[in-house]
C-alpha cells in the first residue's frame, strides 16, 4: 500500500505533537535509560497512583516508554505537558 505524499504529511502532523508532548516526560528519565519507572513519574507528577502507571504500562515491563505515554496523553490518562 503506497501512501500519498498528502497522506504522509498530514500523518506527520499528527503524530509529531504526540511525540514531543511524550518527549518532554522523557526529560523526567534520571537514568538515561529511555523509559520511565513510576518513581520517574511520581518526581514529576505526584498525583500518578500504581493503578494508573499499570494501566498506562501497556506492555506491562514495569516501565513507561514514549509510545506508551503518547497513548496515555492521548487518552487523557495523562496530562500534556507544558512543553
Amino acid at each position: 500500500m503506497k501512501l500519498s505524499l498528502t497522506k504522509l504529511f498530514v500523518l506527520g502532523l499528527i503524530a509529531a505533537p504526540v511525540a514531543a508532548v511524550a518527549a518532554d516526560y522523557m526529560a523526567a528519565d534520571g537514568n538515561g535509560d529511555g523509559m520511565l519507572s513510576l518513581e520517574e513519574v511520581q518526581a514529576i507528577l505526584p498525583e500518578m497512583t500504581t493503578d494508573t502507571f499499570i494501566t498506562v504500562d501497556a506492555d506491562g515491563d514495569g516501565l513507561l516508554n514514549a509510545d506508551e505515554l503518547a497513548v496515555a496523553q492521548t487518552e487523557g490518562l495523562l496530562p500534556a505537558s507544558d512543553g
